[in-house]
Parts: C-alpha cells; sequence; structure tokens
C-alpha cells in the first residue's frame, strides 16, 4: 500500500489521516490542560511561600526592634539601678582559659539533690516586670 492509498483509505466514512489527525488534537488538547493545572497549583505554592517569606520578614524586623529596644543602655542601668547590682569588682574577673580551672575547683554536691517544693502562688506566669522606661505616664485629667 502506498502512502497516498493511506491518505485516501476509510475507516467507517472516516478517512485514516482525518482520525489519526483528530487523535493527535486531542493528545495535545489533554497536555496542555494538565500542564496549566500543574502550573496553576505551582503559581498557587509559589504565591503561598512568598506570603510566608513576608510575614517571616515582619516578624524579624518586630524582633530586631524588641531586642534595640531592650538592648538600650539607658534601659539597662535603669534596671541595674532598681535592682541594686553594682559593677563588677576586677578581682570576680576572670579569663576564658581559667573557667576550666576554676569548673574543676568548684566542689559539686555528693548527695541527691531534692527540689523544694513549689506553692501555687509561685506558679504564676513568668511576666517580667514594667520598668520605670515602659511605664505609660499617667493619663492626665480631662478638662
Amino acid at each position: 500500500m502506498s502512502s497516498v492509498g493511506l491518505f485516501n483509505r476509510r475507516v467507517r466514512g472516516f478517512r485514516v489521516v482525518e482520525v489519526a489527525g483528530v487523535g493527535i488534537l486531542l493528545s495535545l488538547v489533554t497536555s496542555v490542560y494538565l500542564a496549566k493545572t500543574f502550573a496553576g497549583r505551582e503559581r498557587q505554592e509559589i504565591g503561598r511561600i512568598e506570603q510566608q517569606i513576608i510575614e517571616e520578614a515582619s516578624r524579624k524586623r518586630l524582633l530586631e526592634a524588641e531586642v534595640a529596644h531592650l538592648e538600650q543602655p539607658r534601659r539597662i542601668e535603669q534596671l541595674a539601678m532598681m535592682m541594686q547590682l553594682k559593677p563588677i569588682a576586677p578581682d570576680h574577673e576572670i579569663t576564658e582559659d581559667a573557667l576550666i580551672d576554676v569548673a574543676r575547683r568548684r566542689d559539686l554536691p555528693r548527695g541527691p539533690v531534692t527540689a523544694a517544693p513549689v506553692a501555687p502562688e509561685d506558679l504564676v506566669a513568668d511576666e517580667p516586670q514594667p520598668v520605670p522606661d515602659d511605664v505609660p505616664p499617667a493619663p492626665e485629667a480631662l478638662r
């Protein structure tokens, strides 16, 4: 059978070339549809991840601002004054290399260590106490 005969051959009233063309067309349409569906899902996933990145960046900026506030020398000085802390005496300072010797010389307890019972009022949430810098000013009387 020659190639011209293949193009003219009919199966149930349709030429073989037309049937093959419709089959190829349907497979192309299906593959394009599946590719677009997959790309849409990937696009949604990328959008979700980008939103998470934006939220994490915002949280990072917030934490950096909080650290900057907590590390303010004026605030730390006020806290030290409130707790009546004094500077470290020079004879209490030690180098990093000498820390191992200090740890070896320290006498550790020999017997089992038992913890003292904890009262329920001591289990209150560990909430930081306000410092003079953190306390808002008293509201003025309404005029």
